[in-house]
This record gives C-alpha cells, structure tokens and sequence, in this order.
C-alpha cells in the first residue's frame, strides 16, 4: 500500500510545482489525491478503472444529498421519477456494470491461467468471497458493489478532511511545520518513506490526535510525512 501512496503523492507535488505563486483548492487536491490512493488500494493495478467508479460515486452523492430533504409522495415513484432519480438509477447501473466489468477480466485470467488468484487488493478479496464454494458465506454482484461504495466514503471523506485539517495548523503553526520537516529528514533522508520508519516519527504522531480511526492511520502518517518534507506556502 504505502508505494501506492508515494507514487500518487509525488504525482500530485509535482503538478503542485507548475503552480507556484498561484492561488490553489488544495481542498480539491487532497480529494483527487485521496480518491487516487484508495482506488490504487482496492483495485491495485486495475485503479484506473476504480478511479473511474469512485468518480460516478461521488456523482451519486452529490445527487442524494441534494434530494435528502425532499419530501417524496408514497409509491410515486412507480408512475413518475425526477431527472435527478433517473439520474440516478442510470449511474447506479453503470458502477454495477463497471465492477461486473472487472471482476469479469480477473476471472478470464484465472480461467485461462494467466493469473493463479484474482488479486491480493482489496477487490481480489472480495472476488474470492463472491466465488465462495458455501452458497451461505457468498457474497453477491450488489455485496461487492456495495462494499466497494462503504470502502470508498468511509476512506475517502475522512482521510480527506484530516489532511485539509493538517494543511490549516502547519500553515498556522509554522514551528510544527519545521519540526515535522527536520524529523522527516533525518528518519528517510532522501529515501521514500516505509512503515518501520514512519514508526519512528514522533511530532508526526502528535499531529495526528485521532488514533482511533485506525483504518486510516496508516494512509495518513504515509500522506504526512511527504508533505512535511516540503515547505508548505
């Protein structure tokens, strides 16, 4: 996981440099940066498609949350839908049919002996279960395409907001910044970072208050520790 999170943070701090002295929506970033590593997560080296379904995901986000509060008529639905819920159902069928699409590929490798397993990532795991001998511990298409939708929103939204949140006391509190970046430095020096190393950063772990989500610290302390290695504006 963490070479998947090195190659899309250097990706994005590269972009960063052609907009120096420019205003930039960092917060917008950090979503593309953490939508990139959490379909490099689940999909491995079928990301670019999981990048694609994360995109209509969120599509389908924005478009629930715009019609939460709406109050809807009992059984209208099967004489009239909005556009939005048109919409929706037509995103809906997409994302089964993109997953189906790639779980599809992995079993034809199988099949024809290209590959011995469908995937070490996250989506391999659940395609073992979804081809599960006991009919009782199975999971089905909408399981896999649900599991991928709770994978998504509870990484994606949460490291999100905790790097956003970051970024904000680094800019504030520029002594924190210095000691995270010297800290850094002197654990990796010019290598890239590696999980016995990021153990060792200490102000770093201070900076991160919420050890609870566990789920998450991992990508995060690996996010950090790139970004204090640079000055931020």
């Amino acid at each position: 996981m963490i070479p998947a999170v090195v190659a899309s943070v250097e990706t994005m701090l590269e972009k960063w440099k052609s907009k120096e002295g420019k205003e930039m929506e960092v917060f917008q970033e950090f979503r593309l940066l953490t939508s990139e590593v959490i379909s490099r997560t689940a999909f491995g080296s079928s990301y670019l498609e999981g990048e694609k379904i994360f995109d209509m995901l969120m599509k389908l986000t924005v478009i629930s949350c715009r019609n939460i509060y709406k109050a809807k008529i009992p059984i209208s639905g099967k004489f009239w839908k909005s556009a939005d819920e048109i919409e929706s159902d037509k995103i809906a069928k997409m994302i089964h049919d993109s997953v189906m699409k790639i779980v599809k590929k992995r079993d034809d490798k199988v099949v024809t002996g290209e590959a011995d397993n469908f995937g070490r990532d996250f989506l391999g795991l659940l395609v073992n279960v979804y081809h599960e001998a006991d009919e009782k511990n199975r999971h089905s298409i909408q399981d896999l395409v649900d599991e991928c939708k709770t994978f998504y929103f509870s990484g994606q939204e949460t490291v999100n907001s905790l790097l956003a949140w970051a970024t904000v006391l680094l800019a504030i509190h520029s002594d924190w910044q210095d000691k995270a970046r010297a800290e850094v430095i002197e654990v990796f020096d010019t290598q890239n970072s590696d999980s016995e190393g990021m153990a060792k950063l200490n102000t770093v772990s201070k900076l991160y208050k919420f050890r609870s989500l566990k789920t998450n610290s991992d990508h995060l302390y690996c996010l950090l520790d790139f970004f204090f290695s640079k000055r931020l504006p």
